[in-house]
């Protein structure tokens, strides 16, 4: 009996519950109309999130059949000073979004989780942070023509 492997029952109905989500996040989508890639409808980000949710989901589900009983089943101490400085620079993101700007508030945002939560290395915290700022601008801006906050600097 001892070959007989045991699955992680807990990340198993998780990830099934995630692939559920997932299915009713595309209902809802197509029910708003999808649109094309050229003319997006109001559902057309949503069905392909959901789409993703499940793809994602569904690798999970895999993983937790396979891969057996987890380790550590406990969680571990949870660290409340980050919990409490990602929710506090989240509401100040909010705050400052429309008066800074998104590009500079992203910036900004994204080099403090990455730098002092995350804990990496500064120089690559600023490059990650400036990447993903003007990316972002970049697709929903210019791309797709979907208007963000310029704030009082113009960008």
């Amino acid at each position: 009996m001892d070959s007989v492997k045991k699955i992680n029952i807990t990340a198993a109905i998780i990830a099934l519950f995630w692939v559920a989500l997932g299915i009713l996040l595309c209902y809802g989508a197509i029910r708003l109309g999808v649109g094309s890639a050229t003319e997006p409808g109001s559902g057309f980000i949503f069905v392909w999130s959901g789409l993703i949710l499940v793809v994602l989901s569904l690798i999970a589900f895999a993983e937790s059949l396979r891969n057996g009983e987890e380790a550590s089943p406990g969680v571990g101490v949870l660290n409340w000073r980050k919990i409490v400085l990602v929710l506090l620079a989240l509401l100040l993101y909010a705050f400052f979004l429309e008066r800074l700007g998104f590009v500079l508030t992203t910036f900004l945002l994204l080099s403090f989780l990455l730098g002092l939560i995350q804990g990496a290395h500064w120089g690559k915290s600023l490059g990650v942070a400036g990447a993903a700022a003007l990316g972002s601008y970049a697709m929903f801006e210019l791309w797709l023509k979907i208007r963000l906050p310029h704030g009082i600097f113009g960008f």
